[in-house]
């Protein structure tokens, strides 16, 4: 699982994967992929931190006009977050992150499969048109 979420709602998601290497990964919000629920975090949401350096804490604001109105402290990964928790946050990520890297490889391959064999078939293509959790 993650160890560390930051969210900046509707920006990005910056991630701490627990792989031994504390290896960070950032989630461009129109990367967050087909599982990622947009009922998850309102509008009302302006950041989300989970992370080492503290303090750990939803930023709030206003929706309509984006003037913060206070911070709600995190304590625990079961606090709620929206209508989620800091944990189901923080698997999610882990989860979307580890997709990712796998149709980043996936597109490497075809890649280099296209080279080695004088095809195309990559040609045009991202990493997200081999990623089936992109939308």
């Amino acid at each position: 699982m993650a160890t560390q979420i930051v969210i900046a709602n509707k920006e990005h998601i910056a991630l701490v994967l627990d792989n031994g290497d504390d290896e960070s990964f950032i989630i461009h919000w129109a990367d967050k992929g087909k599982n990622w629920n947009d009922n998850w975090l309102p509008d009302t949401i302006h950041y989300v931190v989970w992370n080492d350096l503290g303090p750990n804490e939803i930023q709030n604001k206003n929706a309509s006009t984006g003037m913060m109105t206070g911070n709600t402290p995190l304590n625990a990964t079961s606090d709620a977050v929206g209508t989620t928790t800091v944990a189901d946050l923080l698997v999610w990520g882990e989860t979307r992150a580890l997709q990712i890297e796998e149709a980043v490889r996936d597109y490497n391959a075809a890649v280099a499969d296209d080279a080695a064999n004088g095809t195309t078939n990559a040609e045009g293509k991202t990493w997200a048109d081999y990623d089936s959790n992109y939308s």
